[in-house]
């Protein structure tokens, strides 16, 4: 009998560790959203901020943790980052960049 609650207690320690990994790699892609969003490319922040937001969800909905919340509101943070650099570059970047093209001397 004690053999077998020992086995139990292990399953349930490794069933609880594989079930953390959706949030694990939901928070790291959060982080990632957000670097990419804001530096690097906006569509790929984009990309990567929704398919955190999906695996933090999964994972808040099967086994809730901590790094699964933070990897949600990280991921919505990237996702609005990602929204307003958008944003920012079609109201103020492509007007000024088709004045530069107007005002480009012709031959």
């Amino acid at each position: 009998m004690a053999k077998k609650k020992k086995v139990e207690k292990k399953e349930e320690k490794t069933n609880k560790k594989y079930g953390e990994k959706l949030g694990n790699a939901g928070f790291i892609l959060g982080i990632l959203s957000i670097v990419f969003g804001i530096i690097i490319a906006p569509i790929l922040g984009i990309i990567i901020a929704v398919t955190g937001f999906i695996l933090c969800f999964v994972q808040q909905k099967k086994n809730p943790t901590k790094k699964g919340k933070i990897g949600l509101i990280l991921n919505i943070i990237g996702f609005a980052a990602s929204i307003i650099w958008w944003i920012i570059v079609i109201k103020v970047i492509f007007p000024l960049m088709q004045d530069q093209l107007q005002n480009f001397p012709s031959n």
